[in-house]
């Protein structure tokens, strides 16, 4: 019994391992699913001409920091600062728009690159503010979430994570589902880490993140 229990404790220290190596990864991907599920919001949130107009402004800078990107030139970091303040000045004008949403992502991608982690939470988190009832503000405020991580922040980390799950159709809410209940864990909360861990395997019983999920309860419950 012994055994297994120690087996059961090495293979989430495991996973935990893995996603501590793993962020900058995790949150790029993430910033690439984000700007693909954006454009099903296109429809809806231009509805006026000058949201329209907005919209191509942000994506014309935004295809210019891709070509930017892909050159890779010497003087590349000047002019990607100037890239990123425009995008700055795109989202402050613009409010709870798509523009705004799609300059905060790429801003949070930028400093991603730049494992800026500071700046990069603050732009994820106001990606999320930009369009909160869109399903996308989950993925925003995960990446900000996982910047958090990488900061250290547990407690801003885990009010981030909590906030993408509990985001409508966010399609990754297991995963947010069980970094709260890690979270809990690192912060000497292990009813509430018991309390995540349970709703993770209670909402989604055929998930692989159940199975960590599992494991911890388990090993909660013995300690």
């Amino acid at each position: 019994m012994a055994e297994q229990n120690d087996q059961t404790l090495s293979f989430s220290e495991r996973c935990g391992q893995f996603l501590t190596q793993n962020r900058k990864l995790i949150v790029i991907i993430l910033g690439a699913i984000c700007a693909v599920a954006a454009i099903a919001l296109i429809a809806s949130s231009l509805t006026t001409r000058a949201a329209k107009k907005a919209s191509v402004e942000t994506e014309t800078i935004i295809s210019e920091w891709t070509d930017l990107r892909d050159k890779n030139a010497e003087d590349m970091t000047a002019k990607e600062d100037a890239l990123a303040e425009k995008l700055e000045k795109q989202a402050a004008a613009n409010g709870h728009s798509y523009s705004a949403f799609r300059a905060y992502t790429t801003l949070g991608e930028i400093y991603v690159l730049r494992k800026d982690w500071e700046k990069a939470l603050a732009s994820y988190q106001k990606a999320g503010e930009a369009l909160p009832k869109a399903y996308t503000a989950g993925i925003a405020y995960f990446n900000a979430a996982v910047c958090a991580d990488e900061l250290q922040q547990h407690d801003k980390a885990l009010e981030l994570y909590t906030l993408s799950a509990a985001s409508d159709d966010f399609p990754l809410k297991p995963r947010a589902l069980f970094n709260i209940g890690r979270l809990e864990e690192t912060l000497a909360h292990p009813d509430k880490a018991i309390e995540a861990y349970t709703k993770l395997t209670e909402s989604y019983p055929d998930n692989d993140w159940t199975l960590l999920a599992k494991s911890r309860i388990i090993a909660l419950s013995i300690n």
